[in-house]
């Protein structure tokens, strides 16, 4: 069994039912190891906790604006859009991350599709970054898609993991395989350094045809920067400086494929990103605010 399983399986008897009674990380922690013993980090359990509490339907909530979990209601859901507004806990590193990662692709010039973050979804990538059609930018920020163009956009998919050691890379990277059969390219962003496991990626790259892309923010890069919320937000040339000092050469690039597997035949799930970016396309004028990022 996972170390996800076995939290999921012992979380609701541990944790407090009401926001009041929230308890920090350090305390669940421990409540932990007391049934599970020391076999896993202290980084490995809190990286677990940041991720369960974002899934809509988990047991863990965490208390916003603050620090603490406690055991979610029914009502409760958690909502993306939290982690690039001033309501979200824009200082935990997963939030800082994915923000990273939207900006990485957005000053690019590409649209950016964002999913809830759910580490062991193998329904969906965690991003779709968008090659919209030929066109210009208008004063406003707005693109406008020449008609003359073809119109179908390209697609890369795109998952975001952490780079915790060798096992957690290979893992990521045939998800982010899985994940991206659907779409014209598909590529891993690992944030953090596990230089052990850039070889094995290397060779795996090659060998499947996916992209690997590095940025070198370990937890404590990650905590000298600014709010996810003031990451998301910031203009491009203050991301593009900002990205500079943390992307490093990419390990590999990703393999386009002209005819990938039907959308609809084999992952459902990436529908909503593709409605969204068709929608774009059909009114042949993408606002700023799509042309950075969609939450679903």
């Amino acid at each position: 069994m996972s170390l996800r399983d076995k939290l999921e399986e012992i979380l609701p008897d541990l944790l407090p039912t009401r926001a009041e009674e929230a308890i920090k990380g350090t305390e669940l922690i421990a409540r932990v190891r007391a049934v599970l013993g020391d076999s896993y980090s202290d980084r490995s359990l809190r990286s677990q906790f940041s991720f369960i509490a974002l899934e809509p339907d988990s047991c863990l909530a965490r208390v916003p604006n603050g620090q603490g979990y406690y055991l979610r209601g029914e009502a409760e859901v958690p909502s993306l859009h939290n982690v690039f507004t001033d309501e979200a806990d824009g200082d935990a590193p997963l939030h800082k991350a994915f923000a990273l990662a939207v900006r990485l692709y957005d000053t690019a010039g590409l649209g950016v599709f964002a999913y809830p973050p759910d580490e062991d979804s193998w329904e969906h990538p965690d991003l779709v970054a968008v090659q919209w059609p030929t066109g210009t930018t208008t004063p406003d920020g707005a693109y406008i898609i020449d008609p003359t163009a073809p119109q179908q956009p390209a697609y890369r998919s795109v998952c975001v993991a952490p780079a915790e050691d060798a096992e957690e890379c290979r893992r990521a990277f045939f998800r982010t395989l899985a994940c991206g059969l659907w779409a014209q390219e598909a590529e891993l962003l690992i944030v953090g350094d596990d230089a052990e496991a850039a070889e094995e990626l290397t060779r795996l790259a090659a060998q499947f045809g996916v992209g690997v892309r590095t940025l070198a923010a370990n937890d404590e890069v990650l905590t000298e920067l600014p709010r996810a919320d003031e990451i998301f937000r910031a203009p491009a040339a203050d991301a593009r400086a900002m990205l500079a000092d943390l992307q490093q050469p990419a390990l590999a690039h990703p393999r386009y494929r002209s005819q990938p597997l039907q959308t609809e035949e084999y992952m459902p799930a990436t529908a909503a990103a593709r409605q969204w970016a068709e929608g774009c396309i059909a009114r042949g004028r993408i606002e700023p605010w799509e042309h950075r990022v969609a939450v679903n």
